[in-house]
């Protein structure tokens, strides 16, 4: 990687909220302003953890992971809620370094597992966290439509 292209990983802040809107449309498809505004102000609010990926003072993305102290029968687990990355700095270490930041986060604060969920078909995520160590869990995931 070029040298100015350092990735700089920080807190997420409130001033933050336009560029992650931003990314995430570039990477859905999808403006969903309202929907970012409130998560990310949850996260900030509550017992969450959220991180930005910088390059040259560009957010180029970011993941929350939350700590749940007791959910589905696990007691004091990490959950990492959504990632999200640049399609034009994908493969360049981004998400990788968000994730070994996140991980670091939950191990200081004593949590010993960390869950999170995936669609099966999505190879390029279970392979990204795969490289972080994940593994499959014990759980399965039900669902039913209305």
């Amino acid at each position: 990687m070029n040298p100015q292209e350092e990735i700089i990983i920080r807190k997420m802040k409130e001033s933050d909220i336009s560029s992650i809107i931003l990314l995430d449309e570039l990477i859905s498809g999808m403006s969903r302003p309202e929907m970012w505004k409130s998560e990310i102000l949850y996260c900030l609010k509550n017992n969450s953890i959220g991180l930005v990926a910088e390059i040259q003072e560009q957010v180029v993305g970011f993941m929350i992971g939350t700590i749940h102290p007791w959910l589905f029968g696990i007691k004091n687990g990490g959950w990492i809620e959504v990632l999200g990355v640049d399609p034009n700095h994908t493969a360049k270490g981004v998400g990788k370094k968000l994730g070994e930041e996140l991980l670091e986060n939950f191990k200081s604060q004593g949590i010993k597992i960390i869950h999170t969920t995936v669609e099966w078909t999505s190879s390029d995520l279970l392979e990204f966290f795969h490289t972080l160590g994940m593994t499959k869990s014990n759980y399965i995931t039900l669902m039913k439509e209305l």
